[in-house]
């Protein structure tokens, strides 16, 4: 196989899974010779990335996983790889520097995306793990653009957790009143022009029932597309 991808999954599955369907979606198919060539890994048991994030010393650092699976599918060399784990670009700079192959950045494309439907100033909420947030994975590629960052209040933060945790990742329970309590407070409270959900598993509840009351902007649905580009763009060359 020639002019494929690769896609690091598993984190967590249904989300990768909703990755899938997004790429095969967007992919202008008529027969299945025309849907894109990729090779999906879904390497669920890697350890979770915020609750070492958030505690270290407590938990298993997922990063020798994630180098070991990269490093182990660069063998195939794949045109370049897909991370569906907003959290796990924590260790993007480690990654990148273990493979040859380049990955795909989420964040970096979803705060582009921005520019699309905001101009410089807008505020941008983000939401996801306490792992994303605390530790500013997407805040500095939001205000290199210009923007200005808005994080979720604690009790705001305490709802995006029981949502990512207790009801997506444990019951698969797509809680669409969590969820839009959740962005109503995020844009009314803290009067944010557009939201980021900074988790794949909050992707799945929009995915479900999109929120129709501000801009939301979807990093999974961003990489999908930016995905289904690139590789269409590289099967035209091979051409």
């Amino acid at each position: 196989m020639k002019q494929f991808f690769t896609v690091i999954g598993g984190m967590g599955t249904m989300a990768t899974e909703l990755y899938i369907k997004m790429i095969n979606r967007k992919t202008p198919a008529t027969k299945d010779q025309e849907y894109l060539d990729y090779i999906l890994v879904n390497y669920s048991t890697i350890p979770d990335r915020s609750s070492y994030i958030m505690n270290p010393e407590l938990n298993d650092n997922p990063m020798p996983y994630l180098i070991e699976i990269l490093q182990q599918q660069s063998r195939l060399n794949p045109e370049f790889f897909v991370l569906t784990c907003n959290t796990a670009h924590y260790f993007f700079e480690e990654l990148e520097a273990a493979t040859p192959i380049p990955i795909l950045h989420m964040p970096r494309l979803a705060v582009e995306r921005i520019a699309d439907f905001k101009k410089s100033g807008a505020r941008v909420g983000i939401i996801g793990t306490e792992g994303t947030i605390k530790n500013g994975i997407y805040d500095p590629f939001i205000e290199e653009a210009g923007y200005e960052v808005v994080h979720p209040t604690q009790d705001i933060q305490d709802l995006v957790s029981e949502l990512i945790f207790d009801k997506v990742k444990a019951a698969n329970d797509y809680d669409t009143t969590l969820y839009f309590t959740i962005l109503d407070r995020m844009f009314k409270e803290l009067t944010c022009d557009v939201v980021l959900l900074g988790c794949t598993e909050l992707s799945l509840v929009e995915d479900f029932e999109s929120y129709q009351d501000g801009l939301v902007i979807d990093p999974q649905d961003v990489l999908a597309d930016v995905t289904v580009n690139m590789a269409m763009a590289l099967r035209q060359v091979a051409e």
